[in-house]
């Protein structure tokens, strides 16, 4: 109690007697009376305006902690540097601080306003045992808010306050699921507790501060993450490049044992033929040094020596046709030069060009749309057309059989066309479906075929036209094979 405060509230009491009896004299005089309603006492308007003004600035400072997680997610200093003077500012405090605990430990972080002294004093302080009486490890350690009106009274003060001289502290910890991983505090010289406002912001704080270690942390994992992903990435593709050339080799060593099988007909005969020749000349040689030689031997001889000559040329060019057909495999860039044409009209001209060379008991269709503009190599379409119909003469329809070609081109969107070809020969089985573009896959080698057909048209599908090619069959049921290239071919490479 003041002094003084006794007489005080005497007077008070006795100003208001005086003040009740003349209000009740004066309503004897002038009778009955009106009751009046007192207006409300008006608000503190330059009160509220400052409770407004702190509401603006706490919401002002976790905004700016806010943008600065999402600006630097690993600068976590520059949070808890931020956190902490803007807590010295808005709570009052002659000291703020953010801690963060490591272990068995609590380590500072993060300090603001703290004297020569006083950063002395913490660098012999921290890190400190979580199990020391210390307000914030105990903060810490019990996942609680630690408020002292008095740290002089309730106990637990420092080497920190000595030299500093704080009398209040808050401490607020930060709690990442129910686990305290730091705190933050404030410090006072005065002996009061700080207002619940200040209290709410701390925690505010702590929450940011979670969030900014949080985002440290799961960013540090996601670039090691990124790392390992990288470097098993780099792996891969060493291994897939491995892989790649021994497939290179693999299928050049099959490439090889091809062309080897296919030359080796052609030229197993002309060599026959031609040692067959040269022994007719030796016994012709005899016969004419010896004066034996007879009108009928000179003429069997010549006979002879045309038929080996007719034989030789026979397998020979067959030699040569094998040859193209392995530069086609290696993708000659230099079949056709690149320039406008009408689809339509191409492909009409390659299947009348077919047409004498095949059998009678196959017919070819052509429906194309009108106006199909191209700006492509011309060559290589009509060699995909070509080996698309001599392989369906072969394969699709064996032993004679009679059977028909559709040849279909539309405008497929703004910048494609599509090209579908189709017959309703015997179709193919899934296995042989599965290997049809592989080079060499065939099945009439018997017959003469090389398995390079259907090879060389995914080839100048794909990478000179630069579309893509996709083919549906069943067993009995014929062959469709779609083809979808651009308008605009891609450049050849140089």
């Amino acid at each position: 109690m003041k002094a003084g405060g006794g007489p005080n509230r005497s007077g008070n009491r006795a100003a208001t007697t005086a003040k009740r009896r003349q209000a009740s004299k004066a309503a004897r005089v002038s009778g009955p009376a009106k009751t009046k309603v007192e207006a409300p006492a008006a608000p503190d308007v330059e009160q509220l305006a400052i409770e407004l003004q702190e509401a603006r600035e706490r919401q002002a400072a976790t905004a700016e902690i806010l943008s600065l997680i999402s600006d630097s997610p690993t600068g976590i200093q520059s949070v808890f540097d931020r956190i902490v003077k803007n807590a010295a500012r808005l709570c009052q405090s002659v000291l703020s601080a953010v801690y963060r605990r490591d272990g068995d430990h609590v380590d500072l972080v993060a300090h603001d306003q703290f004297s020569p002294e006083s950063v002395a004093a913490v660098r012999k302080a921290y890190p400190a045992p979580l199990t020391s009486k210390n307000l914030i490890s105990v903060a810490i350690r019990e996942r609680r808010v630690v408020h002292e009106p008095d740290v002089l009274i309730s106990g637990g003060y420092s080497e920190l306050q000595r030299t500093s001289g704080y009398r209040s502290i808050l401490v607020v910890p930060m709690l990442r699921d129910e686990v305290a991983i730091g705190a933050i505090a404030v410090m006072r010289l005065e002996p009061q507790l700080f207002p619940r406002a200040q209290v709410e912001l701390l925690k505010t704080f702590a929450g940011q501060a979670v969030i900014a270690i949080e985002n440290t942390r799961l960013f540090t994992e996601v670039q090691e993450r990124t790392r390992q992903l990288s470097q098993s990435l780099e792996d891969l593709r060493a291994a897939q490049d491995s892989l790649v050339q021994t497939e290179k080799l693999a299928a050049l060593g099959r490439l090889v044992a091809g062309v080897a099988h296919e030359l080796n007909t052609p030229v197993g005969t002309s060599l026959t033929v031609a040692s067959a020749f040269l022994n007719k000349a030796d016994r012709f040689e005899a016969n004419v040094a010896g004066g034996g030689v007879r009108r009928s031997t000179l003429t069997e001889f010549i006979a002879a020596g045309r038929e080996a000559a007719s034989q030789v040329m026979i397998n020979l060019n067959h030699a040569i046709d094998l040859i193209q057909s392995f530069k086609q495999v290696a993708a000659d860039r230099n079949v056709s030069d690149r320039r406008g044409f009408d689809l339509g009209q191409v492909t009409r001209q390659v299947v009348k060009g077919l047409r004498y060379g095949l059998r009678r008991n196959l017919a070819v269709s052509v429906e194309c749309e009108p106006n199909l503009a191209m700006n492509s190599y011309p060559g290589p379409y009509g060699q995909v057309l070509t080996n698309l119909v001599i392989n369906s003469a072969v394969h699709a329809f064996p032993d004679g059989a009679r059977g028909s070609v559709r040849i279909a081109a539309q405008a497929s969107g703004k910048h494609n066309v599509e090209v579908l070809f189709s017959d309703d020969g015997c179709g193919m089985s899934p296995e042989v479906k599965r290997q049809v573009f592989d080079p060499f896959f065939t099945t009439r080698r018997d017959q003469g075929s090389t398995g390079l057909g259907l090879h060389i048209v995914h080839n100048i599908v794909t990478n000179r036209l630069g579309g893509r090619i996709n083919l549906e069959t069943k067993p009995g049921a014929g062959t469709k094979i779609r083809i979808i290239v651009p308008r605009e071919a891609p450049f050849a490479a140089e």
